[in-house]
């Protein structure tokens, strides 16, 4: 093939060229023309397909997780609800105590109050029903008296006792629903029970037993105050560790002491709480 020359290219230039199909190339890329390495193909996708699952794998993986779900669901649900308690009953608490604070202002210190002159609705409505926020006639019986309940913005219930004793000062018993009228309605679950306690006593009686003890003065006090934890946990009469969903109307005041237990762990439900 004949040399080709191009203006202002030497000879020796010009041998460093050769026509090829119709193109002037240099030899060297002729070279990798004819060894096939002048034109690179397209650059292979790194993208590998993927083996996908097979039904029997999905379903043995659905099986895995209901299993789990199971196993923890319950104990997740039971968790919320005790978290749920605990801010009704500690919002119920702080509502009393502060109504039991501005009628002290009023009406003098509850030493001198009316316990014994008085049935529970007129009580009631003298000492506490006023200094009370949103509440309404529930019309709900709650505890053991005929007195009128009231409910709360937020639903819980409340229904007082007035206990007359001829060796101690009477009291008042506040029964709480902190659900109204929804059940289990069982004491330690959704029932509680604070009493106002008129003087310092070493012990306030509720018919078959002490409901507290070494009560320091007239105050708002949950049943049970004064008590070890374990009294509190496992007492015949009024223990907390002894309820469940299926404790008869019958058992009376068994885990009437959850409030104080409550109370005295913090405003937490513990492990050992029969819940």
């Amino acid at each position: 093939m004949p040399l080709v020359r191009f203006p202002n290219h030497t000879e020796q230039d010009a041998r460093e060229y050769a026509r090829y199909d119709g193109t002037v190339i240099s030899r060297s890329d002729r070279n990798n023309i004819n060894n096939n390495n002048f034109f690179t193909s397209p650059k292979k996708s790194s993208f590998t397909p993927q083996k996908a699952f097979t039904l029997a794998e999905v379903l043995v993986t659905l099986g895995i997780i209901g299993i789990v779900a199971a196993m923890t669901l319950p104990a997740v649900v039971g968790n919320y609800q005790k978290k749920v308690t605990v801010e009704r009953l500690k919002k119920v608490y702080s509502e009393l105590s502060q109504a039991v604070l501005y009628s002290v202002k009023d009406n003098d210190e509850i030493e001198y109050w009316d316990f014994d002159g008085v049935d529970a609705q007129e009580f009631m409505e003298r000492y506490l029903l006023s200094y009370l926020k949103k509440i309404s006639v529930a019309n709900l019986h709650i505890g053991s008296t005929k007195s009128k309940s009231y409910r709360f913005a937020n639903g819980t219930v409340i229904q007082g006792w007035l206990w007359h004793n001829p060796l101690v000062k009477g009291f008042l018993q506040i029964e709480v629903d902190i659900n109204g009228d929804k059940k289990p309605n069982v004491y330690g679950r959704d029932k509680f029970i604070f009493h106002i306690f008129s003087q310092k006593a070493e012990w306030y009686n509720g018919g078959d037993g002490h409901v507290s003890v070494n009560i320091p003065k007239g105050g708002f006090y949950p049943d049970g105050f004064g008590y070890s934890r374990e009294t509190l946990l496992n007492d015949s009469w009024r223990g907390c560790h002894k309820i469940n969903d299926e404790t008869p109307k019958s058992a009376n005041y068994l885990g009437a002491f959850c409030t104080a237990l409550i109370m005295l762990d913090g405003w937490e439900i513990k492990k050992d709480y029969n819940w």
